[in-house]
Protein backbone atom coordinates (compact mmCIF):
# COMPACT_ATOMS: atom_id res chain seq x y z
CA UNK A 1 0.00 0.00 0.00
CA UNK A 2 1.37 3.45 -0.89
CA UNK A 3 2.16 5.52 2.19
CA UNK A 4 2.49 9.28 2.44
CA UNK A 5 6.26 9.23 2.78
CA UNK A 6 6.50 7.17 -0.44
CA UNK A 7 4.93 9.97 -2.48
CA UNK A 8 8.29 11.71 -2.67
CA UNK A 9 9.52 8.86 -4.87
CA UNK A 10 6.67 9.18 -7.37
CA UNK A 11 7.49 10.89 -10.68
CA UNK A 12 4.65 13.45 -10.81
CA UNK A 13 6.51 16.35 -12.36
CA UNK A 14 7.19 17.96 -9.00
CA UNK A 15 3.55 18.36 -7.96
CA UNK A 16 4.03 16.58 -4.64
CA UNK A 17 7.07 18.65 -3.62
CA UNK A 18 5.28 21.86 -4.58
CA UNK A 19 2.24 20.91 -2.49
CA UNK A 20 4.41 19.95 0.48
CA UNK A 21 6.30 23.25 0.36
CA UNK A 22 3.05 25.24 0.22
CA UNK A 23 1.75 23.43 3.29
CA UNK A 24 5.02 23.83 5.20
CA UNK A 25 4.90 27.60 4.59
CA UNK A 26 1.24 27.84 5.65
CA UNK A 27 1.47 25.94 8.94
CA UNK A 28 3.80 25.89 11.94
CA UNK A 29 6.59 23.42 12.62
CA UNK A 30 4.09 21.05 14.29
CA UNK A 31 4.51 17.84 12.26
CA UNK A 32 1.10 16.42 13.17
CA UNK A 33 -0.64 19.61 12.02
CA UNK A 34 1.40 19.63 8.79
CA UNK A 35 0.55 15.96 8.15
CA UNK A 36 -3.15 16.59 8.65
CA UNK A 37 -3.10 19.60 6.34
CA UNK A 38 -1.24 17.62 3.66
CA UNK A 39 -3.70 14.75 3.93
CA UNK A 40 -6.61 17.16 3.64
CA UNK A 41 -5.19 18.81 0.52
CA UNK A 42 -4.49 15.45 -1.12
CA UNK A 43 -8.02 14.19 -0.52
CA UNK A 44 -9.55 17.43 -1.75
CA UNK A 45 -7.59 17.05 -4.98
CA UNK A 46 -8.67 13.46 -5.38
CA UNK A 47 -12.33 14.31 -4.90
CA UNK A 48 -12.20 17.25 -7.30
CA UNK A 49 -10.67 14.93 -9.88
CA UNK A 50 -13.36 12.33 -9.20
CA UNK A 51 -16.13 14.92 -9.55
CA UNK A 52 -14.74 16.39 -12.78
CA UNK A 53 -14.70 12.93 -14.36
CA UNK A 54 -18.50 12.66 -14.10
CA UNK A 55 -20.46 12.86 -17.39
CA UNK A 56 -21.99 16.23 -18.18
CA UNK A 57 -25.53 16.71 -16.90
CA UNK A 58 -25.21 14.00 -14.25
CA UNK A 59 -25.94 15.20 -10.76
CA UNK A 60 -22.91 14.99 -8.50
CA UNK A 61 -23.36 12.91 -5.39
CA UNK A 62 -22.17 14.13 -2.03
CA UNK A 63 -19.15 12.20 -0.82
CA UNK A 64 -18.20 12.02 2.83
CA UNK A 65 -14.59 11.27 3.74
CA UNK A 66 -13.28 10.82 7.26
CA UNK A 67 -9.55 10.47 7.87
CA UNK A 68 -7.31 11.11 10.86
CA UNK A 69 -9.30 13.78 12.62
CA UNK A 70 -11.08 15.63 9.83
CA UNK A 71 -14.21 15.15 7.78
CA UNK A 72 -14.89 16.44 4.29
CA UNK A 73 -18.31 16.96 2.76
CA UNK A 74 -17.68 17.49 -0.93
CA UNK A 75 -20.34 18.29 -3.48
CA UNK A 76 -22.54 21.09 -4.68
CA UNK A 77 -23.26 23.61 -1.92
CA UNK A 78 -21.41 21.70 0.82
CA UNK A 79 -18.66 22.83 3.18
CA UNK A 80 -15.81 21.11 4.95
CA UNK A 81 -16.22 20.55 8.64
CA UNK A 82 -13.97 19.34 11.43
CA UNK A 83 -14.55 15.94 13.05
CA UNK A 84 -13.27 14.10 16.08
CA UNK A 85 -9.53 13.68 16.56
CA UNK A 86 -10.08 9.99 17.26
CA UNK A 87 -11.59 9.10 13.88
CA UNK A 88 -9.01 6.73 12.38
CA UNK A 89 -10.74 4.81 9.61
CA UNK A 90 -11.37 5.95 6.10
CA UNK A 91 -15.08 5.89 5.40
CA UNK A 92 -16.43 6.71 1.99
CA UNK A 93 -20.16 6.75 1.41
CA UNK A 94 -22.43 8.06 -1.25
CA UNK A 95 -25.70 9.64 -0.37
CA UNK A 96 -28.52 7.39 -1.50
CA UNK A 97 -30.87 8.85 -4.01
CA UNK A 98 -34.25 9.41 -2.44
CA UNK A 99 -37.59 9.14 -4.13
CA UNK A 100 -39.20 12.49 -4.73
CA UNK A 101 -42.50 13.40 -3.13
CA UNK A 102 -44.04 13.63 -6.57
CA UNK A 103 -43.08 10.06 -7.43
CA UNK A 104 -44.42 8.79 -4.09
CA UNK A 105 -47.71 10.60 -4.61
CA UNK A 106 -48.04 9.17 -8.11
CA UNK A 107 -47.37 5.63 -6.88
CA UNK A 108 -49.91 6.04 -4.06
CA UNK A 109 -52.52 7.35 -6.49
CA UNK A 110 -51.97 4.39 -8.83
CA UNK A 111 -52.23 1.98 -5.90
CA UNK A 112 -55.47 3.59 -4.71
CA UNK A 113 -56.93 3.48 -8.21
CA UNK A 114 -56.11 -0.22 -8.48
CA UNK A 115 -57.54 -0.91 -5.03
CA UNK A 116 -60.74 1.08 -5.63
CA UNK A 117 -61.33 -0.06 -9.21
CA UNK A 118 -64.11 -2.55 -8.28
CA UNK A 119 -65.92 0.19 -6.34
CA UNK A 120 -65.67 2.58 -9.28
CA UNK A 121 -67.02 -0.03 -11.69
CA UNK A 122 -69.82 -1.04 -9.33
CA UNK A 123 -70.78 2.60 -8.87
CA UNK A 124 -70.98 3.04 -12.64
CA UNK A 125 -73.40 0.09 -12.72
CA UNK A 126 -75.60 1.67 -10.04
CA UNK A 127 -74.60 -0.97 -7.46
CA UNK A 128 -73.11 1.41 -4.89
CA UNK A 129 -74.33 1.48 -2.24
CA UNK A 130 -74.95 -2.27 -2.56
CA UNK A 131 -78.52 -3.54 -2.94
CA UNK A 132 -80.03 -5.04 0.19
CA UNK A 133 -80.34 -8.78 0.77
CA UNK A 134 -83.42 -10.07 -1.13
CA UNK A 135 -86.39 -11.06 1.04
CA UNK A 136 -86.36 -14.68 -0.11
CA UNK A 137 -82.79 -15.05 1.19
CA UNK A 138 -83.63 -13.28 4.44
CA UNK A 139 -86.49 -15.75 4.93
CA UNK A 140 -84.26 -18.71 4.11
CA UNK A 141 -81.61 -17.59 6.62
CA UNK A 142 -84.29 -16.96 9.24
CA UNK A 143 -85.61 -20.50 8.77
CA UNK A 144 -82.12 -21.75 9.58
CA UNK A 145 -82.19 -19.70 12.78
CA UNK A 146 -79.71 -17.25 11.29
CA UNK A 147 -78.83 -13.92 12.92
CA UNK A 148 -76.10 -11.26 12.66
CA UNK A 149 -76.46 -10.95 8.90
CA UNK A 150 -73.62 -8.90 7.39
CA UNK A 151 -72.51 -8.06 3.85
CA UNK A 152 -69.00 -9.47 3.45
CA UNK A 153 -68.25 -8.56 -0.16
CA UNK A 154 -69.79 -7.49 -3.45
CA UNK A 155 -67.59 -8.59 -6.34
CA UNK A 156 -67.35 -9.46 -10.01
CA UNK A 157 -67.08 -13.16 -10.75
CA UNK A 158 -63.73 -13.85 -12.42
CA UNK A 159 -62.90 -16.62 -14.85
CA UNK A 160 -60.54 -18.04 -12.22
CA UNK A 161 -63.51 -18.36 -9.83
CA UNK A 162 -65.17 -20.74 -12.27
CA UNK A 163 -62.32 -22.96 -13.45
CA UNK A 164 -62.64 -26.55 -12.30
CA UNK A 165 -58.88 -26.88 -12.02
CA UNK A 166 -58.70 -24.09 -9.44
CA UNK A 167 -61.96 -24.99 -7.74
CA UNK A 168 -62.24 -21.95 -5.51
CA UNK A 169 -63.92 -18.57 -5.10
CA UNK A 170 -61.67 -15.77 -3.91
CA UNK A 171 -62.76 -12.81 -1.78
CA UNK A 172 -59.91 -10.25 -1.67
CA UNK A 173 -59.47 -8.82 1.82
CA UNK A 174 -59.18 -5.28 0.48
CA UNK A 175 -62.77 -5.59 -0.80
CA UNK A 176 -64.24 -7.05 2.40
CA UNK A 177 -66.77 -4.66 3.93
CA UNK A 178 -67.50 -6.05 7.42
CA UNK A 179 -65.78 -7.70 10.35
CA UNK A 180 -67.63 -11.01 10.56
CA UNK A 181 -65.16 -13.47 12.11
CA UNK A 182 -64.77 -14.24 15.80
CA UNK A 183 -61.32 -14.04 17.38
CA UNK A 184 -61.16 -17.84 17.52
CA UNK A 185 -61.98 -18.09 13.81
CA UNK A 186 -59.38 -15.45 12.92
CA UNK A 187 -56.76 -17.36 14.88
CA UNK A 188 -57.71 -20.59 13.17
CA UNK A 189 -57.32 -19.03 9.74
CA UNK A 190 -54.02 -17.43 10.78
CA UNK A 191 -52.80 -20.93 11.61
CA UNK A 192 -53.70 -21.98 8.04
CA UNK A 193 -56.59 -24.15 9.20
CA UNK A 194 -59.89 -24.40 7.36
CA UNK A 195 -63.39 -23.83 8.70
CA UNK A 196 -66.35 -25.92 7.55
CA UNK A 197 -69.20 -23.55 6.71
CA UNK A 198 -72.72 -23.74 5.34
CA UNK A 199 -73.36 -21.86 2.10
CA UNK A 200 -76.77 -20.81 0.80
CA UNK A 201 -76.24 -20.92 -2.96
CA UNK A 202 -77.82 -18.47 -5.43
CA UNK A 203 -80.36 -21.20 -6.23
CA UNK A 204 -81.14 -21.41 -2.44
CA UNK A 205 -79.63 -24.87 -2.20
CA UNK A 206 -77.52 -25.58 0.92
CA UNK A 207 -73.91 -26.73 0.55
CA UNK A 208 -70.97 -27.39 2.85
CA UNK A 209 -67.76 -25.71 1.72
CA UNK A 210 -64.28 -25.12 3.11
CA UNK A 211 -63.47 -21.56 4.16
CA UNK A 212 -59.93 -20.38 4.70
CA UNK A 213 -57.41 -17.60 4.23
CA UNK A 214 -55.02 -17.66 1.30
CA UNK A 215 -52.30 -15.48 -0.18
CA UNK A 216 -52.67 -15.11 -3.97
CA UNK A 217 -49.72 -13.28 -5.47
CA UNK A 218 -49.27 -10.09 -3.46
CA UNK A 219 -52.84 -10.02 -2.13
CA UNK A 220 -54.66 -11.82 0.66
CA UNK A 221 -58.07 -13.39 0.17
CA UNK A 222 -60.71 -15.44 1.88
CA UNK A 223 -61.47 -18.59 -0.11
CA UNK A 224 -64.38 -20.98 -0.63
CA UNK A 225 -63.09 -24.37 -1.69
CA UNK A 226 -63.95 -28.03 -1.13
CA UNK A 227 -67.20 -28.59 -3.02
CA UNK A 228 -67.06 -25.20 -4.75
CA UNK A 229 -67.01 -26.85 -8.20
CA UNK A 230 -70.40 -28.37 -7.38
CA UNK A 231 -71.73 -24.91 -6.43
CA UNK A 232 -70.60 -23.61 -9.83
CA UNK A 233 -72.32 -26.55 -11.54
CA UNK A 234 -75.56 -26.07 -9.55
CA UNK A 235 -75.67 -22.38 -10.52
CA UNK A 236 -74.35 -22.44 -14.08
CA UNK A 237 -77.07 -20.04 -15.20
CA UNK A 238 -76.02 -17.46 -12.60
CA UNK A 239 -72.28 -17.80 -12.03
CA UNK A 240 -70.73 -16.47 -15.23
CA UNK A 241 -67.71 -14.23 -15.83
CA UNK A 242 -68.33 -10.62 -14.79
CA UNK A 243 -71.57 -11.41 -13.02
CA UNK A 244 -71.85 -9.39 -9.81
CA UNK A 245 -72.43 -11.39 -6.65
CA UNK A 246 -72.74 -10.65 -2.97
CA UNK A 247 -71.54 -12.84 -0.11
CA UNK A 248 -73.40 -12.35 3.19
CA UNK A 249 -72.39 -13.90 6.50
CA UNK A 250 -74.69 -15.00 9.30
CA UNK A 251 -74.64 -17.00 12.55
CA UNK A 252 -76.90 -19.93 13.32
CA UNK A 253 -77.35 -22.83 15.73
CA UNK A 254 -76.60 -23.14 19.44
CA UNK A 255 -72.83 -22.76 18.82
CA UNK A 256 -73.28 -19.67 16.64
CA UNK A 257 -71.81 -21.45 13.66
CA UNK A 258 -70.61 -19.39 10.70
CA UNK A 259 -72.69 -19.51 7.53
CA UNK A 260 -72.78 -17.63 4.22
CA UNK A 261 -75.32 -16.77 1.55
CA UNK A 262 -74.38 -16.00 -2.05
CA UNK A 263 -76.64 -13.83 -4.18
CA UNK A 264 -76.29 -12.80 -7.78
CA UNK A 265 -77.26 -9.16 -8.24
CA UNK A 266 -76.27 -8.68 -11.88
CA UNK A 267 -75.86 -11.12 -14.72
CA UNK A 268 -72.51 -11.19 -16.45
CA UNK A 269 -73.85 -11.49 -19.98
CA UNK A 270 -77.03 -9.49 -20.43
CA UNK A 271 -76.52 -7.08 -17.53
CA UNK A 272 -79.97 -7.75 -16.12
CA UNK A 273 -80.30 -6.55 -12.53
CA UNK A 274 -81.72 -9.25 -10.26
CA UNK A 275 -84.27 -8.14 -7.70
Amino acid sequence: MLRMRDLGNVDDGGSWEKLKNEVEEAVSDDKSQMLRALTERVFEGLIRRFASAKPKGEKKKIMIIEKKGFKLFLGSGTKRRQANENEDDLITSKQKKQKTTGNNNEQNQNLNLLKNRPIVELTALGLEPPPDLPQEFKKHIKNLGGTEIKLVIQKFIQVSDLKRQQCRLSMPLNQVRSKFLSEAEEQKLANKETIDVTLVEPCLRLSQVKFYWWRIGSSNSYIFRGTWKDVVKNNADSLKPMAVVQIWSFRFGPKSKLGFAMIKVRDGEDGHLID
